[in-house]
């Protein structure tokens, strides 16, 4: 690849960035109101809400996420926005909201159907591509642990990794405030192949907890601190930045959430905009650094229900050396289509991504009367095509932002809505030496 094209792609790549943040920061300030404008022709107000459906789930945790609230304008146009967001809380298999007026007044009915909310889930792995390599366990998670949109979770693995965690997480500690909270423990010997070190056992325990205030409907600040152990054995060089192979530090940091999406399992409208700064070590601890980042998805929507996506993201490294177990990557959480099975590392990390999703069948309900539970009787499905391009690179400080190629790849496939809000993604991509990959994944790509 040229110097002319590398330069090209990281120039086209920070105007891409500074775009999607301008555009991302415009939206928090405009969209809120936009969203809440009344239309003036009606002037019709709220007199009440209420909630049908709601078996378990209590009452505020549907009420908070609704623009239409007691003593505002009713403001039609965003009724179906409220039931994207109530959807979007990943408790409901379908959201419906109703309104009557009297006169100047308007009375909304808010219909739910509940889902399940406690399973067991397998947890199943290979690791490095070797079937020696395998790990196997067990997890149950609640999703609405005492009817306040509460997730608890517990899981164990054994076999090649093996670890224990637990968490806990509630949007609001108390029915009067919007503090949010996420707790976790955890406990893991994990094994690490480092192309110098060949293959070495990894030990680590550690907890973190964050507090959070969400502001309106959109805005969530959150306060995070940690601690962390990480060991490794005596014969392992560089495996910790400790002499003797035992790291163990406090960590804190900063993060300021904005997210206007619609549906969040698989968006077409909206903002989704994430600052974070988290300092590791202080005092005498050798590890000393801070790790911050940006990451800015914008969803417009355009006619007939098409969605034009784009994705910018960054993650940056600051002060001391970072330890490897602290290292950024392409090819676990995020990847690049077309070098979906590459696995990038670094101290940094820059992407981006943009995607055309075009609805092939909206999302739609089947019922199914033979359910031998309820929670299960209504199924949302639908399908999108997806038309896209990806472009990210990792990098260490001491070889420079140039010091590492661009790896980019572009495609087109299928994906499928299912319900309880499971996508599944069919996707062929290319890379730029015409290598093609197929790709079946879970999940939205952002």
């Amino acid at each position: 690849m040229s110097q002319a094209l590398r330069a090209w792609r990281g120039f086209a790549l920070r105007n891409v960035l500074k775009q999607l943040i301008s555009i991302a920061l415009l939206h928090t300030v405009s969209i809120a109101p936009m969203l809440g404008q009344s239309n003036e022709d009606q002037a019709v107000i709220v007199r009440s809400v209420r909630v049908e459906g709601n078996e378990t789930t209590e009452d505020f945790v549907i009420l908070r996420e609704m623009g239409n609230v007691p003593g505002d304008t009713l403001d039609l146009g965003r009724l179906k926005y409220d039931e994207n967001r109530i959807y979007s809380l990943g408790l409901f298999n379908r959201v419906e909201i109703e309104h009557s007026t009297e006169g100047d007044q308007a009375d909304l009915l808010v219909r739910v159907h509940e889902r399940w909310y406690f399973y067991p889930f397998p947890v199943l792995g290979i690791k490095y591509g070797k079937l020696a390599n395998a790990f196997y366990g067990l997890g149950v998670v609640h999703t609405n642990f005492r009817g306040r949109n509460e997730r608890l979770l517990f899981e164990f693995a054994l076999g090649f990794d093996r670890w224990v965690r637990l968490i806990y997480q509630t949007p609001r500690l108390t029915k009067d405030d919007d503090i949010y909270f996420r707790g976790s423990l955890s406990l893991a010997r994990v094994q690490n192949l480092n192309p110098d070190r060949g293959l070495y056992q990894q030990r680590t325990y550690g907890g973190q907890v964050n507090f959070g205030k969400r502001f309106g409907l959109y805005r969530l600040f959150q306060i995070t601190g940690g601690y962390e152990v990480w060991e490794v054995s005596n014969a392992i060089s560089g495996g910790t930045l400790t002499p003797g192979g035992r790291d163990e530090f406090f960590n804190t940091g900063l993060n300021y959430t904005y997210d206007s999406r619609d549906v969040r399992e698989y968006p077409t409208d909206g903002v989704l905009l994430n600052l974070v700064a988290t300092k590791y070590g202080f005092g005498g601890s050798m590890v000393d650094f801070l790790r911050y980042g940006a990451e800015t998805n914008v969803f417009v929507q355009l006619s007939s229900d098409v969605t034009i996506a784009g994705r910018a993201h960054g993650q940056f490294s600051a002060g001391g050396p970072v330890p490897s177990y602290r290292y950024v990557y392409f090819g676990y959480g995020d990847r690049i289509r077309g070098y979906f099975g590459r696995v990038l590392e670094g101290e940094n990390r820059v992407g981006g991504s943009v995607e055309l999703r075009v609805p092939l069948l909206l999302p739609r309900y089947y019922e199914f009367p033979y359910s031998p539970l309820p929670q299960f009787s209504l199924w949302r499905y639908g399908l999108y095509a997806g038309i896209f391009a990806d472009f990210g690179k990792a990098w260490f400080r001491k070889e420079g932002f140039s010091g590492r190629h661009w790896y980019s790849g572009f495609g087109a496939g299928l994906h499928f809505l299912l319900p309880y809000s499971l996508v599944v993604r069919a996707e062929l991509a290319v890379n730029p030496e015409w290598e093609a990959e197929f790709i079946l994944d879970t999940g939205v790509s952002f």
